[in-house]
């Protein structure tokens, strides 16, 4: 094999490793990104069931006074509030999820380029050897003929 093509191989190589480093760090971002907006989902949620549970709450009560419906209605528009900021982080951290998916998803398709340029690249090496191969059999062939054939 050639210097120049085990040159090639082996810095298609360190490549490969690095591309793999990206890779490995885009999809820990997307996890990151997920949990994230996991996270504020299931705030969300939970702040719609306080919400809702202090709704059934006022609507149930026997002894309400005028003091513990309005405590209730400023809670309720509190958590209201509350959601308002959830959801513009929620949406913020899908927008931050998408573009991490992005990221991962060019990260996966420059390393498979550089997979398979190190495929080609290594069958390409496999072809030189066997080129090389074949020529010093093929020598070796004819420095034998010629040898018997000076015999004679």
């Amino acid at each position: 094999m050639s210097d120049r093509l085990k040159g090639s191989l082996k810095r298609l190589e360190r490549l490969s490793h690095i591309r793999q480093t990206y890779v490995s760090v885009a999809e820990a971002g997307v996890k990151q990104a997920e949990g994230e907006v996991r996270r504020l989902e299931n705030a969300d949620a939970e702040a719609v069931g306080h919400i809702q549970h202090t709704q059934a709450e006022i609507a149930y009560l026997q002894t309400a006074t005028g003091s513990d419906i309005q405590n209730g209605e400023k809670y309720i528009q509190a958590m209201k509030e509350q959601r308002k900021v959830l959801q513009q982080s929620l949406e913020t951290a899908t927008t931050n999820l998408v573009q991490r998916r992005s990221e991962w998803t060019e990260a996966m398709k420059e390393q498979k380029i550089i997979e398979k340029l190190q495929e080609r690249r290594l069958h390409l090496s496999e072809r030189a050897d066997d080129i090389e191969m074949q020529k010093a059999q093929d020598e070796a062939f004819i420095a034998r003929h010629v040898r018997e054939r000076n015999r004679d």
